[in-house]
């Protein structure tokens, strides 16, 4: 897909909603041409099996039959559906009917399959107004930092979810240090990647000191979307810390993630070399030589707290 750089400078906060709703509908709808929005299927994919797939796989493992799951920014709806595979009852929230459609059609194609329900609606993630006490889990994977108003989207967790109930968010929180750039842009220069070598001296002699706040760019994708970064002026965790227990907090590694989906290389040689980069990069990120933004937390709201 096009990923050229949006201005929505301009915009009203409606053009922005349609714009973000049109580029995730594309997304969605070129990615179901390959891959099944499925998490059978998709936790084979090389960032999932790099980056995502323990944790996805742990946050199922605490759902159980017949619990009331809602995902935000569920996309083609595939973390909801897994969800409904574990037999909860899930309801994926999205800003984008496109890849909502996306869901409800592969949804629809192995409902007979499925133990558990899943339902699928357009949603506004930054006026969410949610039932109280309503859900057992509520899980949100790479949205938070599209949402300019994160305290009121925190409070909805709250306010929805059940004493006792469990909250789960994978996202990034804040922006990418320049060492971390630069780390990143080294490899990048070094490793063979969907940019051709000679794209990548001429690139560096054209923006020489400005390189690393290209890559830093990149790795944020600035600009990708209307909201992409919106949330980034909030510390979504220390509102989480706020009003829930934190059980678990792992922090990503800093440069893994962007090198996974750069470096082109069949995956026989591209996963044991991620795999022993994804190694160093955690311990230099314990160390504090690197700082990773990526976090995957587990949280509770605690038994009789009023919301």
């Amino acid at each position: 897909m096009d990923s050229q750089p949006i201005n929505s400078d301009n915009l009203t906060y409606s053009q922005k909603l349609a714009e973000e709703a049109e580029l995730w509908g594309r997304v969605a709808e070129e990615q179901a041409e390959h891959t099944p929005p499925d998490w059978r299927y998709l936790r084979h994919a090389r960032h999932n099996v790099i980056m995502h797939r323990r944790d996805i796989d742990a946050l199922l493992a605490r759902v159980e039959p017949d619990m009331t799951a809602l995902e935000i920014g569920c996309a083609s709806g595939w973390l909801t559906l897994a969800l409904a595979q574990r037999g909860a009852h899930a309801r994926g929230l999205d800003i984008s009917a496109k890849a909502l459609d996306v869901a409800r059609r592969y949804y629809a194609s192995v409902q007979d399959e499925v133990p558990g329900s899943a339902t699928y609606e357009v949603a506004d993630l930054n006026t969410l107004e949610l039932p109280p006490a309503a859900y057992d889990v509520i899980a949100a994977k790479g949205v938070l930092h599209h949402l300019p108003h994160l305290d009121h989207v925190i409070a909805q967790f709250h306010h929805a979810l059940k004493p006792g109930g469990l909250l789960w968010i994978s996202d990034t929180n804040g922006d990418e240090s320049t060492l971390t750039a630069l780390a990143a842009g080294a490899l990048m220069f070094v490793l063979p990647t969907h940019m051709p070598y000679c794209e990548k001296f001429r690139s560096l002699l054209r923006f020489r000191l400005r390189s690393t706040e290209r890559v830093k760019a990149s790795i944020q994708a600035d600009g990708l979307s209307p909201f992409e970064g919106a949330g980034r002026a909030h510390d979504w965790l220390k509102l989480v810390e706020e009003r829930f227990v934190i059980e678990q907090c792992a922090d990503a590694p800093a440069i893994t993630g962007y090198l996974t989906a750069q470096i082109k290389l069949p995956d026989r040689i591209a996963l044991p070399l991620l795999r022993g980069l994804y190694v160093v990069d955690r311990l230099l990120v314990r160390l504090g030589v690197l700082r990773g933004t990526g976090v995957t937390i587990t949280a509770r709201k605690a038994a009789n707290t009023p919301d």
